[in-house]
């Protein structure tokens, strides 16, 4: 996402008609700042969260150290006070029991599939769209992220609950939504309704289509995405004495401060409950 993020940038430049990235000067990044603060989110209604206008300021200083270290500029514009933004706010996630309910709100295998492939193996949205039939080996109960974050891969272990999600999906219902009209060799695990292979977007609204049905108002205010699946997972692997490389593994986190903060909010989360005991 970090060269999208700077891309972004160079078409709000180009539109305030500097052409050169050497006339770029700190006004114009604090002017890209308010502008992302203000601008809509394509992907849903409202602004941009603070995290991801985190995210764009960081590419930003990542964009302008790489011109500095290529000589293509003397200093960065971009190296400025720190914004004031508002808190981080921490991903939700479900309970152990709240993730039963929402299996059984299921309507078929292929939404049994998805939250098997969002929870029980842990994966990002975008893995979950890359992931390819050949990258399951059932007999040995293996998953392969060919192209994770940074391009990295990783081997996931699977349980025997993952498996038979998967394996019922891929046997009896994938099949299914395969027409005349689209490729029978398609390599896509994951099929929309037309036989292709589904945009991150698609997969969102099927996880949010089985969250309604859970009916549950605990499970409905909380604000669960795909990604909050993949917390959810990795706090409860932590809670039955999973290690922290174990999960920084399972996980594929390139530094194990990642998989710390699981571990931190964990014991965040037990204080309050010994609390109230």
């Amino acid at each position: 996402m970090y060269p999208a993020c700077a891309r972004e940038f160079l078409f709000f430049i180009e539109n305030r008609d500097i052409v050169d990235i050497k006339d770029v000067k700190a006004g114009d990044v604090i002017s890209y700042y308010e502008y992302i603060r203000e601008r809509p989110n394509q992907r849903r209604e409202g602004g941009l969260s603070e995290s991801m206008i985190r995210h764009h300021l960081f590419s930003l200083r990542l964009f302008f150290d790489f011109l500095m270290d290529a000589g293509i500029r003397d200093s960065s514009p971009a190296h400025l006070p720190k914004f004031q933004i508002g808190k981080y706010k921490e991903r939700e996630i479900l309970t152990e029991e709240e993730i039963k309910e929402v299996y059984k709100a299921c309507n078929d295998k292929r939404d049994r599939a998805l939250i098997a492939a969002a929870y029980g193996c842990g994966l990002r949205r975008s893995e979950i769209t890359k992931l390819n039939v050949g990258d399951i080996v059932f007999h040995q109960g293996t998953l392969t992220v060919r192209d994770g974050k940074f391009g990295k891969s990783r081997i996931v272990p699977l349980s025997d609950n993952v498996i038979r999600d998967l394996k019922e999906y891929l046997i009896n219902e994938r099949p299914k939504r395969i027409t005349a009209k689209t490729n029978a060799h398609v390599n896509a695990f994951f099929l929309n309704n037309i036989g292709t292979r589904p945009a991150g977007d698609y997969m969102a609204k099927m996880l949010r289509r089985i969250l309604d049905r859970t009916q549950n108002p605990n499970i409905l205010r909380k604000e669960i995405t795909l990604h909050c699946l993949r917390h959810s997972i990795a706090t409860h692997l932590l809670d039955r004495g999973a290690t922290m490389e174990f999960v920084q593994e399972f996980l594929g986190h390139s530094e194990i401060d990642t998989s710390m903060l699981y571990s931190k909010r964990r014991k965040q989360r037990l204080k309050i409950q010994q609390h109230f005991q």
